[in-house]
């Protein structure tokens, strides 16, 4: 019995260190919590590194550190009255090593393209927020486009321990036919920006909402950095959104190719005395059509075919020296043959010149088109 209460002696004096150490731990974590700061966390760790409390001291280390406690409301409301009045934009507040940091995702501003998005940073110092840097980040192409507005909303994304804010906009084209869907991410902790687009021609119908419904394709064939998760993640925003329906390839080749050569002969119509064409790629419906024609016209030098396509009338040639086949011509198709005019019929005058016969009414004319020069002639 004697030897039993000796160890049991020796048991509680061993555990009597620990006891107290474990209080005093437990105390020192109390106080640190009820006042926390860098310094009290640094100072809990320094004295009990291998304590049941030390990842917690560390998480809420790294939260004062790289936390950030603004929201995206709150953030913007910083932001707005920093920024030139009337500024478009979207902001995300960042802490990195306690340093308090807002990024404004600007759409406009003095000096900046459509093809672009300005980052302007704002830092909070002694004396409150100010302007740190500006960055013009090379964004969506904007051929055609007049003007963009943002779109949707935003969310911010960790991947890696990385924060990304996804956000959207929309670019138009000046008679408001065309559109451009973005879907872009910036990450304030390492600087990276980049979007995916998907553009098109709007097909709303009257009050529709969301602001966007567009028939066309994405620019995911052009993009790098595909290896990149967010990257990725942008690609299935586009992908996954039911108001931006894919035009199949070929079709999208057609719309391209009708687009340009309305945009490059404007007067083709009325006074224009000179054309340009355009060579078509071989899987444009436009070959295919021309390929299924059965009213192909022949001279020595060049093939050619009429018909209505996509909304367009248009004449198909192809040339026999080199093999291309090039669009002549496109004009809207006659929605009423007996109002609107009608392209009726084509034929060769000789090796060059093809004849395009009208009807308007009870009147009849004649386009005259030299395929070589690409002057036009009325009579």
């Amino acid at each position: 019995m004697r030897k039993i209460l000796m160890a049991a002696l020796a048991l509680l004096l061993a555990a009597a260190p620990l006891s107290a150490q474990k209080k005093a731990e437990t105390r020192l974590y109390d106080r640190t919590l009820a006042k926390p700061s860098l310094e009290a966390f640094d100072k809990f760790l320094k004295k009990y590194p291998a304590s049941v409390y030390a990842d917690d001291i560390r998480a809420r280390k790294d939260t004062l550190l790289n936390i950030s406690p603004y929201d995206e409301a709150q953030a913007a409301q910083i932001a707005g009255p920093l920024l030139p009045a009337g500024t478009e934009f979207r902001a995300v507040a960042d802490r990195r090593e306690a340093v308090d940091r807002i990024y404004a995702l600007c759409l406009d501003g003095e000096g900046l393209a459509l093809d672009q998005v300005r980052i302007v940073s704002f830092i909070r110092g002694a004396d409150g927020w100010t302007q740190e840097s500006v960055y013009d980040a090379p964004a969506s192409d904007a051929e055609g486009m007049t003007g963009r507005a943002f779109a949707d909303g935003t969310s911010v994304v960790a991947i890696r321990g990385t924060r990304y804010l996804f956000f959207h906009y929309l670019m138009y084209g000046g008679d408001g036919s065309q559109q451009t869907y973005v879907a872009a991410a910036y990450a304030p902790q390492t600087d990276e920006f980049g979007c995916v687009s998907f553009r098109g021609k709007d097909i709303r119908g009257t009050g529709h909402v969301p602001e966007y419904h567009i028939l066309g394709r994405s620019d995911e064939a052009l993009l790098s950095g595909m290896d990149r998760p967010w990257m990725r993640l942008l690609l299935k925003d586009i992908q996954d959104n039911p108001w931006l329906e894919y035009v199949p390839e070929n079709f999208w080749l057609t719309d391209a190719a009708i687009a340009w050569w309305l945009e490059q002969n404007p007067g083709a119509t009325t006074s224009a005395t000179h054309l340009k064409f355009n060579i078509l790629q071989p899987e444009s419906s436009l070959v295919e059509e021309f390929t299924a024609s059965k009213s192909r016209k022949n001279s020595s030098k060049y093939t050619a075919a009429m018909f209505d396509h996509r909304g367009y009338t248009v004449i198909v040639v192809f040339q026999k020296d080199d093999g291309n086949y090039v669009l002549a011509w496109a004009e809207p198709e006659a929605k009423d043959h007996y109002r609107d005019r009608l392209l009726n019929s084509i034929a060769f005058d000789d090796a060059n010149t093809l004849a395009m016969s009208y009807y308007h009414g009870n009147r009849t004319f004649k386009y005259r088109l030299n395929l070589a020069s690409k002057n036009l002639r009325r009579n």
